[in-house]
């Protein structure tokens, strides 16, 4: 078969002969030959082509005979590929006067599942390059959601023209057709598609324009929109144009009143912005056209995949082969257990406000054990994840949802932090846990998103539902939080922000992480991004690139130095004063920074505050976190002592007899 054909998917709400009827019709304005696709019920295998040459026999045997039966009544159709077939037309010099002759050839695709079927489609429609695919159906809405994802997606990754005609009606004769104009490639193609038919009709095309009236130059302006149009499509071929305006604010609406007025047999629509039938089902021009009980013959044209779409359609392609996707039960339960666990309820608040005075008690007492606790009591993953997959389906609600009980989960939490830290008695000074979340680095970033993968994977399998503690314990969200309250009830303010800073690492990562582990196991949106998706998507992207420029050039803060200043000695004897004599001093170096071991003389001990002073002025002459031991040697003072009181010789002393 020549390069460039048209192909037509068969389907079982119409008649074939109408389905073939327009096909064929498409087939000759175009002058290409014709490739039939028909769905059978096998489970497995690739496309099998069928002579039609021969007697028929086997799966979809009736609707061969019929074809055949179409090729031997009809002169302008002939069976088999035309490369094979000598007698036929002269395909290297063809007569434009002369009768276009259409070579047919069937293929038998198997309908495992609809994403098998499509898979198969699209694959055999670049194997055999053509250059248009048409179906014919009797409605244009569908309540099968499954059936509206793959037409979507096939649509998106089509490498030519696809073209679904909707209403077909026995005695049409296709001769005034009526093309509502619009911008855009899809628009351009409705041009195209139309003027091809019109060439063999005795009656000119007709363009029509809707244009919303904005003044009493509304028309004016629309004409003028509509020569625009016209000759980006058609070049010099506009002038055979037959030209309508319609003022109205609704473009359905519009084309409707231009329909009803010319007694039109065909109208042929671009595909609307948002997907071939608008931002939901029945959404489209097209949609309402259909609707009523006068209902025009409406076709709707989709222009091919961009080249980005295709190369999406690939990477998909290998990911739905090496990542086990989800199947449809499993999809809509974890929608609806993650959406009802991201609801900003009692429970969220009981749950965040236990973790977070967990976490606090840890990190105060220096307990390793007791925060890990508060990770796996902490509810914030949900959310997170929550917003991952709204972002994934273009979900507002659920987007709205997650972000609430993120804002207000983070201020409880904050809020939880500082009051723990206000109430204990004896908290003066950050302790080794906190202070190892106070120096947040490139690599939290990396084991932020590895945690954000590992969740949306396991939540999406409900066979590894129980990795999901792990995951809470390495994502590590409620005590960076925490550790930002107890250190704002001590007046650090560095040191909270930097808790904070490494909060907000891991709740952007753990995001962008998850919106990849959901897309890869086949949760994607088949419209096009709304610009709420758009906006959140490009913020969250932008702060993940910004956060990691920032880790990767900043200083390291727990960087020790290899000596301490010289300076510091006598600063430190200054921050003493008068009555604590410095001792001696030791510095312990580890992971998180130095420990000063300070041992001081005094005739009292030293107060509280003493050591929270010697830690800041430690840390201005260090300049990387210092963690204060202060140990005080007590002097002891011998009180004077007492002068001997001679004897009085007035006294008279008691002898012993």
């Amino acid at each position: 078969m020549a390069e460039g054909s048209i192909g037509v998917l068969l389907g079982s709400d119409l008649d074939l002969k109408l389905q073939l009827r327009w096909a064929i019709q498409l087939a000759q304005s175009r002058r290409k030959d014709l490739l039939v696709y028909q769905q059978v019920a096998r489970q497995d295998g690739d496309p099998v082509e069928r002579n039609l040459t021969e007697e028929a026999d086997g799966e979809g045997a009736d609707s061969i005979r019929e074809i055949i039966d179409l090729i031997a009544s009809s002169e302008s159709l002939c069976a088999g590929d035309r490369e094979n077939d000598t007698d036929q037309e002269d395909t290297a010099n063809p007569d434009p006067a002369a009768a276009h002759i259409v070579h047919l050839r069937l293929k038998q695709l198997p309908l495992k599942s609809l994403t098998s079927f499509r898979q198969l489609l699209l694959a055999d429609v670049k194997k055999e390059k053509l250059s248009l695919v048409t179906a014919a159906r009797q409605e244009l809405n569908t309540t099968d959601p499954d059936f509206i994802k793959e037409r979507r997606i096939f649509l998106r990754f089509a490498p030519c023209e696809v073209v679904f005609c909707f209403g077909l009606e026995e005695d049409n004769p296709f001769s005034r057709i009526l093309v509502g104009t619009s911008t855009g490639p899809h628009g351009v193609s409705a041009l195209r598609l139309g003027k091809d038919l019109a060439a063999d009709t005795p009656q000119p095309l007709t363009a029509v324009r809707v244009n919303p009236g904005i003044g009493p130059d509304s028309e004016q302006v629309g004409e003028r929109r509509l020569d625009a149009l016209l000759k980006k499509a058609l070049g010099k071929d506009q002038k055979d144009v037959d030209r309508r305006v319609v003022v109205d604010d609704q473009a359905a609406r519009g084309i409707r009143q231009a329909w009803e007025s010319g007694s039109f047999d065909l109208v042929i629509l671009g595909a609307s912005r948002l997907g071939l039938f608008g931002s939901h089902i029945g959404g489209g021009v097209g949609a309402r056209l259909s609707r009523g009980e006068t209902r025009p013959t409406v076709a709707i044209v989709s222009s091919g995949s961009p080249i980005r779409n295709r190369f999406l359609g690939i990477t998909e392609g290998f990911v739905e082969r090496m990542v086990p996707q989800i199947d449809r039960e499993n999809r809509v339960s974890l929608v609806d257990r993650i959406q009802s666990s991201s609801q900003w309820d009692f429970d969220f608040f009981a749950l965040m406000f236990l973790s977070t005075f967990m976490a606090a008690i840890g990190l105060i007492q220096d307990s390793a054990a007791i925060v890990i606790g508060a990770m796996l009591v902490a509810p914030l993953m949900t959310p997170l994840l929550g917003l991952g997959l709204a972002l994934v389906q273009g979900n507002p609600v659920l987007s709205r949802i997650s972000l609430r009980s993120i804002g207000f989960g983070v201020v409880v939490s904050l809020i939880v932090g500082v009051l723990v830290g206000l109430a204990t008695p004896g908290f003066q000074e950050p302790t080794r846990e906190m202070l190892g979340r106070g120096g947040p680095g490139l690599l939290d970033l990396f084991v932020a998103f590895a945690a954000g993968l590992a969740a949306a994977y396991a939540s999406s399998r409900p066979g590894l539902v129980a990795a999901l503690p792990g995951v809470a314990i390495a994502a590590a969200l409620v005590p960076p939080i925490a550790t930002s309250g107890l250190a704002l009830s001590l007046g650090n303010f560095e040191l909270a922000l930097n808790s904070l800073l490494l909060f907000a690492i891991n709740m952007f990562t753990i995001v962008l992480a998850s919106m990849a582990s959901l897309w890869a196991v086949g949760l994607r949106n088949i419209k096009k991004a709304s610009r709420w998706r758009l906006l959140l998507v490009n913020i969250l992207m932008l702060s993940v690139l910004v956060l990691g420029a920032f880790l990767s050039i900043k200083p390291d803060s727990r960087a020790t130095p290899n000596q301490l200043p010289t300076e510091l000695i006598p600063a430190l004897r200054e921050t003493l004063g008068s009555d604590y004599q410095l001792e001696s001093i030791a510095v312990a170096y580890d992971e998180i920074g130095i420990q000063l071991n300070v041992r001081v003389t005094g005739t009292q001990l030293a107060p509280a505050g003493l050591a929270a002073a010697i830690r800041s002025t430690a840390r201005s002459y260090v300049g990387t976190p210092v963690r204060v031991r202060l140990v005080t040697q007590l002097l002891t003072v011998q009180p004077p002592a007492k002068a001997e009181v001679p004897p009085n010789p007035d006294v008279p002393r008691n002898e012993a007899p």
